[in-house]
C-alpha cells in the first residue's frame, strides 16, 4: 500500500490522474439486457471515464491533519510512483509518499500504565501499535481522576522524559498533574482506532 500525502505547498485538492486501472467507472452502463444486473461495463475500459483520483488538502473531519489517500500498488500504481505523476508531484514537493502494508494501521493494545515511572508523577503506558501511521497523529486519553486529553505532539513538547515509541509512551508529570492510581484509566488512539482502557496501576 502507499499513502500520498499533501504537502500543502499548493491550495486545494491534488489530482492524481495516472493511476485509475483500479478505480471504477465513473457512470455504470448497461450492456443490453435489462434483465441481468451483472451486464455492466467493468473496470479496464480506456474509453470508459474513470473516477477522479484526489489527494485532499486536509483530512477530512479534521484540518489540522494533512489530507491523504491510501492506495493499492497495481502496476500503474507503482509505475506511477517509480516515473510518473506521483513521483512527479513527490520531487516537486508536492506531496510525500509513505509505504505501508495493512497490519501498520492495526488497533493499538495497551498492557500496562503505570504511575510514578521512570519518577515521581510521570506516568508510563506499554503496548503495541501506539504510534499513528504519518500524517496521523497519536493521542493519549486519560479518564476519571485527572481526566486530560494529550496529543504526540504536546507530550514530546514536554521534554525531559517524555517519549513516544509503537510500543512505549512516557507523560511527564507536570502533563498529568491529577490522575491516581487507582482512579485513573488510560486509553490509546492511533490511526483513528481506539485501544482498550487500561486502569492505571
Amino acid at each position: 500500500m502507499l499513502r500520498l500525502i499533501h504537502n500543502q505547498t499548493v491550495l486545494g485538492p491534488i489530482l492524481i490522474d495516472d493511476i485509475d486501472d483500479g478505480l471504477p467507472n465513473k457512470t455504470v452502463h448497461r450492456l443490453g439486457s435489462m434483465a441481468d444486473p451483472d451486464h455492466y461495463a467493468r473496470d479496464g475500459y480506456a474509453i470508459k471515464d474513470k473516477q477522479k483520483c484526489y489527494i485532499p488538502y486536509y483530512k477530512p473531519g479534521n484540518q489540522t491533519v494533512q489530507g491523504y489517500i491510501d492506495i493499492r500498488e497495481t502496476e500503474r500504481v507503482t509505475h506511477s510512483s517509480g516515473k510518473g505523476k506521483i513521483d512527479g508531484m513527490r520531487r516537486a514537493g508536492l506531496i510525500q509518499v509513505v509505504q505501508f502494508v495493512k497490519t501498520d494501521l492495526a488497533v493499538p493494545v495497551l498492557t500496562n500504565a503505570q504511575l510514578d515511572v521512570p519518577g515521581a508523577g510521570d506516568l508510563t503506558i506499554t503496548g503495541t501499535k501506539l504510534l499513528s501511521l504519518t500524517p496521523d497523529i497519536s493521542t493519549v486519553i486519560l479518564t476519571g481522576a485527572g481526566a486530560v486529553v494529550l496529543t504526540m505532539t504536546q507530550i514530546l513538547a514536554a521534554g525531559g522524559v517524555a517519549a513516544f515509541t509503537d510500543t512505549s509512551i512516557v507523560i511527564p508529570a507536570a502533563l498529568v498533574p491529577g490522575i491516581t492510581a487507582p482512579g485513573t484509566a488510560a486509553q490509546v488512539n492511533a490511526d483513528d482506532k481506539n485501544s482498550n482502557a487500561f486502569n492505571v496501576v
